[in-house]
């Protein structure tokens, strides 16, 4: 089972949903928690249907600041506990992992140092509450130890004199982490970059004897200066299954294509056949002609468009990692904006295969677009023969 818990800074803006939207995509969650939406709760329990869930609950913003929200499945059985600006404290069961009642608590911690202690005290009061397995995620805007730290100003010890405090009587234990160490990145240049592990998961001893072999993995986003945090729930391994190998697909035509600076020249170059009568039968072979150089220019300039996502994150991350001691370098900029542009393809696709014609530039890619996207498939499957005295039900193959 899989968790995300991203500090996503505003999710108003379509880049945002669009990168969550691909995220969620991507790791199969099951639960997602949602930091500083900024949205007012009616606003925000329209945004669980741009991200694909069908459960929701969240907490309005304050303002310009604040706002939190979780999100689930409908495999997942969730109680609500209680709420408020802080934390969303639920008790949760997922037939998956075999365990029918767990504590599943998302925090964000007071940004103000001042006000940190108001946040310890919340959680010694969360912990008063249930004995059940519990499993805390989210931004507690503090750290436990000074080397998660790089730039800024040096952190007093009695600041995190209370995270550790507060860690102790809870009971919790930090699973750690894999991908970049600092979670916060305010993006500056020069000695004015300063980075931070704000973002973790505890578990306690309870939700460890269960599930000890949870690990957390740092996601670096583009769209957020925090990290998302995949949190990989693990106790029964179940086999995934595996996609079933379909017919070789026809030609589409994309109107992503038209975003490529050399797209017209392209065409023009390919669809010219040069002196003669241009007859119908010119037209035709014209027509074949850029079909295949319109596939093959796809395949080497956009390739797969997921596969492409993919190998920029990853040279995104590292290119993080390389540079962890400084602002963000130009190579990080660029594919930052790199990644942006291959999400807007993606979005692109997706919208061509819901042919819903009243979408509106700018609206970003939805879970009831990919749903109507599945939904045309069907309507293209073959299930029924009908002759004009009987009607003979069989499956239809390709030979």
């Amino acid at each position: 089972m899989n968790l995300l818990s991203v500090n996503c800074r505003g999710c108003g803006r379509p880049e945002a949903v669009q990168e969550l939207h691909h995220v969620v995509q991507t790791v199969r969650l099951a639960v997602l928690f949602l930091m500083e939406t900024k949205m007012h709760r009616d606003r925000a329990m329209v945004l669980k249907k741009s991200l694909g869930f069908p459960n929701a609950e969240a907490v309005s913003s304050e303002g310009l600041s604040g706002g939190l929200m979780l999100l689930w499945r409908g495999d997942v059985t969730v109680a609500i506990e209680s709420l408020s600006r802080s934390q969303i404290d639920v008790l949760l069961s997922c037939e998956a992992l075999g365990v029918r009642h767990w504590r599943l608590t998302g925090f964000y911690g007071e940004p103000r140092r001042e006000m940190h202690k108001n946040s310890w005290y919340f959680l010694r009061f969360l912990r008063a509450q249930l004995n059940a397995p519990w499993l805390c995620v989210g931004d507690f805007n503090e750290v436990l130890e000074a080397n998660v730290q790089f730039g800024g100003n040096e952190r007093e010890q009695w600041q995190m004199d209370g995270f550790q405090k507060v860690v102790h009587d809870c009971g919790f234990v930090d699973f750690g982490f894999s991908g970049l160490p600092y979670t916060w990145d305010n993006r500056q240049d020069g000695g004015r970059n300063v980075k931070v592990r704000l973002d973790r998961g505890l578990g306690d001893h309870r939700f460890l004897e269960l599930m000890g072999e949870t690990v957390v993995k740092n996601i670096p986003l583009a769209q957020s200066d925090h990290c998302a945090l995949l949190v990989e729930i693990r106790m029964s391994q179940g086999g995934e299954r595996k996609n079933k190998r379909r017919n070789r697909r026809p030609f589409r035509y994309e109107n992503m294509w038209q975003r490529h600076d050399n797209y017209l020249r392209f065409v023009e170059r390919t669809w010219d056949p040069g002196p003669g009568t241009n007859d119908l039968s010119s037209v035709a072979s014209s027509l074949a002609a850029l079909r295949s150089s319109l596939s093959s220019w796809d395949k080497e300039v956009f390739g797969s468009v997921k596969e492409k996502i993919k190998s920029i994150r990853e040279k995104f991350e590292e290119e993080r990692s390389d540079n962890l001691y400084r602002g963000p370098t130009v190579r990080e900029k660029n594919l930052m904006a790199e990644l942006s542009e291959v999400l807007m393809r993606e979005e692109m696709m997706e919208r061509q295969r819901s042919r819903v014609e009243w979408l509106r530039e700018g609206d970003r890619n939805t879970g009831y677009f990919q749903a109507k996207a599945k939904a045309r498939a069907r309507t293209n499957r073959i299930r029924t023969l009908r002759m004009e005295q009987f009607t003979q039900r069989k499956r239809i193959y390709k030979g």
